[in-house]
């Protein structure tokens, strides 16, 4: 089923121009604002409050009235503060507490055609082994290569069995697009051209041939200090040929056939999950790129920036790293070059590179590697996901590979077909609950930006922010974890639940303060004279009720300044509620309007607390920014397609820049990041026995963390969730 998509998707609204002004703010009078509030607030009426409902002149009009004709028992607003009271003691409570069984996400992991996943089932878990990988993978095919006078000459696939495995053997590290370079230098061109399946850029046979380029220019590379004998045989790890049995070798049809493609496609599936430790138990991992005289430690270089580098190199006891250089005096295609290099001297040189970028979360990785123990489980598996993800959105992979690449990196391993690869971010919730004991996923949610994925159902997932110094501080404050859930096409999602949550809700739009005159600082002044002065009216018409015993005159005179004088206190409270905007809580206001036709659509600009300071003037000049010179983290990715907009605290006067995916009405706390607290912005409705949406993040000052609210747990997924089990409410 086709969802439909959000009306700001494809527009980009961080090109659009500032817009101006949305309404002459300082031109209207506070009476004006008596009957017709401004754009963006909600007024001080009983009922269509906001400037666009139908019936609000009238509205306002009736509550005139009604302290004009009611005025000396309106003069104190109890019944409004009675009626607000009995009105939030019906309404639902986000304190309401979801009781459900939300299944574990280990519980149920998926059996089934990999090339269809729709077909996918869940399979009920028995034992604890069947969840669990164990250490020490090995490959399951290797390359035995024949080399005659330094140059290739022939090879063939073998299983790599015990008769082997004391030998030791060479796995080879590179980039596609490096070996396609040589394949083309080469002058071959590809047996299956275009059009291929979608998401595919190469066939498997294309693939293998590109890749056997590479393995011919290993074998007559240079080798540098080095004595080999120039006919040998060598076993050789090369993902093209070794993670699927080789068919031609064994006389079967060689991928033709529908059920055997999808056979291979299982198998090198399975081998992908394994890399890591096919590398580690390597005698040599020889590196290589295309660039000419490349040291491939460099983040410049596109082997170093590939996602299965990380799981290639941190455990490599030996490296070669294969260089490619101009021949002096000719015109022939580029010699490559052999240099041997201890694994630990490697990862030096590459951390050191990792620190002149900036890639404060590789260097980690890398010192980790070198320094085991050095760093807490917490701090390495945070360095290791976020890098992981990083790398795989820049190559262009989409995250579907996410999870085999991680996959033996953490403490716990999954079973390699455990790992689908159809949805990256469903794999890698999968190791992060295998590894529950090591980390807290509250860490990871509170460096994701908004997801630009948002059919893959994991909605609180998405694109990690780079850690910069003043912002590195992480530490959770709340623990959290996936459950199991499953959305309205009965797709398996996994859900973030947030235990001991602490939220602080938004208010929908500023609303006018209908108790300034009593409770605004600003107005205590006109308070003390106001009330004063009512107060020596009613004495005074109190004094001529008891005189009107002897001169029943007086009575008419004294309803006369009693209702005079209530109408006026009234009607000079009423005005100074226009003038007044409630001090309470935070709101959001966006940069720009939404345009889907909700209530209180209006535009802010990107200084709205100059629009703040027209609205009510005691605000002017009052309200501080969190951010830059706290050094607070960002999570406005470039070219974002989401909403501008600010956190403002009406009653400490906090201003801070967010970026949102639609208008939030709550926060929930995650972690202490950099100078403050991170929070996550959501779209929560008041049923507890819905799913918090995430919309966004903010880092918020310290002091909020006193005005949070308490519960059990909070559970955040895409919007489309659906309960398999009717849930009851505490």
């Amino acid at each position: 089923m086709q969802k439909p998509t959000h009306p700001l998707a494809g527009v980009d609204l961080r090109n659009l121009p500032e817009p101006p002004s949305a309404f002459p703010i300082s031109e209207r009078p506070a009476l004006a604002r008596l009957f017709v509030e401004d754009p963006g607030v909600i007024g001080c009426g009983w009922f269509h409050s906001r400037r666009e409902d139908r019936f609000h002149v009238l509205a306002n009009v009736i509550r005139v009235a009604c302290n004009i004709v009611f005025a000396p028992f309106l003069c104190f607003p109890i019944g409004e503060t009675v009626g607000n009271v009995a009105y939030n003691l019906t309404k639902p409570s986000w304190q309401d507490e979801l009781i459900d069984v939300s299944d574990a996400v280990l519980q149920n992991p998926l059996f089934g055609d990999y090339e269809r996943p729709e077909e996918l089932t869940p399979h009920a878990v028995q034992v604890d082994n069947e969840i669990y990988e164990k250490t020490n993978f090995e490959p399951r095919w290797m390359l035995r290569v024949f080399i005659r006078d330094g140059r290739y000459s022939g090879h063939e696939q073998v299983e790599w069995t015990e008769e082997y495995r004391g030998i030791g053997y060479t796995a080879l590290s590179y980039e596609m697009g490096a070996a396609l370079t040589l394949f083309k230098e080469a002058e071959r061109t590809l047996c299956d051209p275009p059009p291929l399946p979608p998401g595919r850029a190469y066939t498997l046979r294309d693939r293998k041939r590109i890749s056997m380029e590479f393995l011919v220019e290993y074998c007559s590379a240079v080798r540098q200090n080095q004595k080999v004998e120039p006919d040998r045989e060598e076993y050789v790890w090369l993902d093209e040929f070794c993670l699927s049995r080789e068919r031609e070798v064994a006389g079967e049809k060689p991928y033709d056939d529908e059920t055997e493609r999808r056979e291979v496609h299982k198998e090198r599936s399975e081998e992908l999950g394994r890399l890591s430790d096919i590398f580690r138990e390597a005698e040599t991992v020889v590196i290589f790129c295309d660039k000419i005289n490349c040291d491939h430690a460099n983040l410049t270089c596109r082997w170093a920036n590939r996602l299965f580098t990380l799981g290639d190199i941190l455990h490599a006891n030996k490296t070669q790293r294969m260089t490619r250089r101009l021949v002096p005096g000719g015109n022939t295609r580029p010699q490559s070059y052999l240099y041997p290099e201890s694994g630990r001297s490697f990862r030096e040189r590459m951390m050191h590179h990792a620190a002149l970028a900036s890639k404060w979360h590789l260097h980690s990785i890398l010192r980790q590697s070198s320094n085991t123990g050095s760093d807490t489980w917490q701090m390495a598996i945070h360095a290791l996901i976020v890098e992981a993800i990083r790398r795989n959105r820049e190559i262009g992979f989409h995250c579907e590979f996410i999870g085999k690449g991680l996959n033996g990196l953490l403490p716990r391993r999954a079973k390699p077909h455990h790992l689908k690869g159809f949805d990256g971010w469903a794999d890698l919730t999968w190791l992060l609950e295998l590894n529950q004991g090591f980390y807290n996923q509250a860490a990871l949610a509170a460096v994701c930006c908004l997801t630009d994925e948002p059919g893959t159902g994991n909605t609180w997932l998405g694109p990690p922010i780079e850690p910069k110094a003043g912002n590195e501080r992480l530490e959770p404050l709340v623990t959290a974890f996936t459950v199991s859930g499953r959305n309205e096409d009965g797709k398996s999602i996994a859900l973030l639940n947030i235990v001991d949550a602490k939220t602080i809700g938004l208010h929908p739009d500023l609303k006018r303060d209908s108790k300034a005159l009593f409770r605004n600082p600003h107005a205590r002044v006109r308070k003390i004279v106001s009330v004063t002065l009512l107060v020596i009216s009613w004495i005074i018409a109190i004094a001529m009720y008891a005189s009107a015993v002897t001169n029943p005159n007086l009575a008419a005179g004294a309803t006369a300044l009693l209702w005079i004088s209530s109408i006026v206190f009234n009607f000079f409270r009423l005005t100074i509620g226009t003038m007044y905007l409630e001090r309470s809580g935070w709101v959001f206001l966006s940069e720009k309007k939404w345009n889907d036709g909700s209530k209180g659509d209006a535009v802010w600009g990107s200084q709205p607390e100059k629009l703040l300071g027209q609205l009510d003037r005691s605000l002017d000049g009052r309200i501080v920014e969190w951010g830059e010179k706290q050094m607070a983290p960002r999570w406005d990715v470039p070219c974002s397609q989401y909403m501008r907009g600010h956190l403002i605290d009406m009653r400490n006067g906090i201003k801070v820049r967010v970026v949102v995916a639609k208008k939030p009405n709550a926060m929930v706390v995650l972690a202490v990041h950099g100078c403050g607290v991170t929070y996550m912005l959501l779209n929560r409705s008041d049923d507890a026995n819905d799913v918090a949406e995430k919309v966004g993040l903010a880092n918020l000052p310290p002091f909020t963390l006193a005005g949070t609210d308490r519960s059990g747990s909070v559970r955040v997924g895409p919007a489309d969730f659906m309960e398999r089990v009717e849930p009851t409410v505490w």
